[in-house]
């Protein structure tokens, strides 16, 4: 027998039977696009968290107010009273010279702003000159905060472009005011795209200075005030979150029994902790997108069964004019095989074009698909039809070609 023999029945068999051969496939095609379109989200998600990570800079470090969910409700009470002030993170910069190289204050809140006859929702910051360049954005018009409106409590705002259109600012926006919290904000910069997606709209932001936004937020958001620092690159950033823990006590005056009402962490930190959230997450998207590839591997060998008990007479001719057992079980191993690896490739095709355009959709990335999810999605499909097929093969090559011949 020719050697490409097995490949050449095994390939008229599946065109013969076109429709349950298409069939047969579907659930390997399922499972395929289901894991390459969750590797397409996963990548897509990755890139936004590792993009802001970037923005940032690995040196930078977090020192955040403790939230309830951390501590006792008693203890939440009386530490959120010790919430960090301006004072306190110039100390900070004061004590470690060597250490922290720059630093800034940061206090997210949300609310309405307005402009005349219209109002719109938004993210405020408040902050101080330094939040542009440690967050490495750029204004596409007028200019960033000085240090005096920091001193002067001054009512001035940098806003995003979603506010602008929003509440309808026509013109120049420069110099127009809008309303937050009751007080006149003059508008003396428009920041440039800082990013948007299904998620989130990084542009409906609305930046005032911390002093002049502590004296109109009420009493209870005025604790959550957090400080970004950067440190020295050479450093590590494990010891330097040990340094910066002790230093935030004692300039807290936080006893040595006292629990901290501060979080410090490290964008490393951060990255390896999320690394880890990330594998969990696609372990468990994983396995759940296994069980479609199992159930079309069963698929696979009942069809191969009833493939065997539909050609019983023709494996008895073909043992009759002298195919070997081998032979037998190559082609219907060949045929299981090649209806997986037809699978794999539609199913790495349409979840390819599907994990795309959703995470387009969803993150505003066109995400890298690993040359890893394309092996898998190559390799699972012939494995399941080797380790599936391998029965329904094994049992056609042991017929007794007498038997066969009989078949009806």
């Amino acid at each position: 027998m020719d050697a490409a023999e097995p490949f050449r029945a095994a390939i008229l068999s599946i065109r013969a039977n076109k429709l349950r051969s298409a069939l047969t496939v579907l659930g390997i095609v399922i499972g395929v696009s289901a894991v390459i379109a969750v590797v397409c989200l996963i990548q897509g998600f990755k890139g936004i968290v590792y993009g802001a990570m970037e923005r940032f800079g690995t040196n930078t470090i977090n020192i955040s107010q403790m939230r309830w969910v951390r501590l006792p409700s008693g203890e939440y009470a009386r530490n959120k009273a010790k919430g960090m002030s301006m004072q306190d993170m110039r100390a900070l910069a004061t004590e470690l010279p060597h250490v922290i190289t720059s630093v800034t204050p940061v206090l997210n809140s949300w609310g309405s702003v307005k402009h005349r006859e219209r109002s719109s929702s938004g993210s405020v910051y408040l902050t101080d000159e330094t939040w542009l360049e440690q967050n490495n954005y750029d204004l596409d018009a007028g200019r960033n905060f000085v240090p005096a409106d920091i001193r002067l409590n001054s009512k001035v705002a940098i806003i995003g472009k979603t506010l602008v259109e929003q509440l309808g600012i026509r013109g120049n926006p420069i110099g127009q005011y809008v309303l937050f919290r009751g007080t006149d904000f003059e508008i003396v910069g428009v920041f440039g795209d800082l990013g948007s997606n299904m998620l989130y709209d990084l542009n409906d932001l609305i930046m005032i200075p911390i002093t002049t936004g502590m004296a109109i937020l009420p009493s209870d958001e005025k604790g959550y005030m957090s400080i970004m620092a950067r440190y020295e690159l050479s450093l590590d950033a494990e010891g330097v979150e040990d340094v910066v823990r002790d230093a935030m006590r004692r300039i807290l005056g936080l006893r040595p029994s006292e629990p901290e009402s501060f979080r410090v962490t490290a964008m490393k930190r951060e990255a390896a902790e999320f690394n880890t959230v990330m594998l969990a997450i696609t372990g468990v998207a994983g396995g759940m997108v296994g069980i479609a590839l199992l159930v079309g591997g069963v698929g696979i060998m009942n069809i191969m069964l009833v493939s065997v008990t539909e050609r019983t007479r023709e494996i008895g001719v073909r043992k009759a004019v002298g195919a070997r057992r081998g032979h037998i079980l190559v082609q219907f191993l060949i045929e299981a095989t090649v209806l997986c690896l037809f699978g794999g490739a539609l199913g790495i095709l349409f979840g390819s074009v599907l994990g795309t355009v959703a995470s387009k959709i969803i993150f505003n990335q066109v995400p890298g698909i690993p040359l890893s999810a394309y092996i898998i999605g190559f390799g699972i499909p012939a494995l399941i039809g080797i380790f599936f097929g391998y029965y329904p093969a094994a049992k056609a090559s042991k017929l007794d070609p007498i038997e066969a011949l009989r078949h009806e």
